[in-house]
């Protein structure tokens, strides 16, 4: 606390002495180890701006109805780690960021260029006309994901939702749905794993274009 105490003077941030169970009573249930931070409302980036901002060969993570908290910080913690340029989820139907998504993503929110769109199908269908290449997630899908080579202009992975995977409009958005080889014969893998996986064979697949 005392290295913490400097942090917030040298950063111009007020800092407040509270009793244990004031920060329990704000944590509202969380843990929180002594501290706790109080800041606004997440500063979702704009969907516009991101475009404008991406690299060649963008990476960018795109969300179906991810309603799990914890599986959605989990994915936002995967985007950073392996370089996605930005990660759109919806506006209604999944779960926005909040302390538990934050903490599930062990911070990585606060790296991440999160974007909420209000009709995924029709994001899809821009992206499409920009030429990238979208590939949504699928238990059922036709292609390998490694065995696609790398868009010039980027790669979209679409990941569906917790129980429903893929809703139909967004499948027929996807120019492939794509499969995880798995040796072992297990049917499916958590969607979380799962993005984590096809995010790391991307990152492999950008390097090698």
């Amino acid at each position: 606390l005392r290295e913490l105490d400097v942090l917030l003077r040298t950063s111009n941030v007020r800092g407040e002495l509270r009793t244990a169970p004031e920060l329990d009573q704000l944590a509202r249930g969380l843990k929180h180890q002594g501290a706790l931070a109080v800041g606004g409302d997440y500063p979702y980036a704009e969907l516009d701006q991101v475009l404008a901002q991406l690299p060649q060969r963008a990476l960018i993570v795109a969300l179906d109805q991810i309603s799990d908290p914890h599986n959605f910080g989990a994915i936002v913690r995967s985007s950073v780690a392996f370089g996605a340029d930005a990660v759109l989820t919806l506006k209604d139907r999944a779960a926005p960021v909040t302390p538990v998504v934050v903490r599930a993503s062990a911070g990585a929110t606060e790296r991440a260029r999160i974007a909420r769109v209000t009709n995924l199908s029709r994001t899809l269908d821009s992206l499409r006309e920009r030429d990238f290449q979208v590939l949504g997630l699928a238990a059922d899908g036709e292609h390998m994901l490694d065995a696609l080579p790398y868009s010039e202009v980027g790669r979209v992975l679409v990941i569906g939702s917790e129980g429903d995977g893929l809703r139909r409009l967004t499948r027929e958005r996807c120019d492939a749905l794509v499969r995880i080889e798995m040796p072992g014969g297990f049917e499916s893998l958590n969607a979380a794993v799962a993005a984590s996986i096809a995010l790391y064979e991307s990152a492999r697949a950008r390097k090698r274009s």
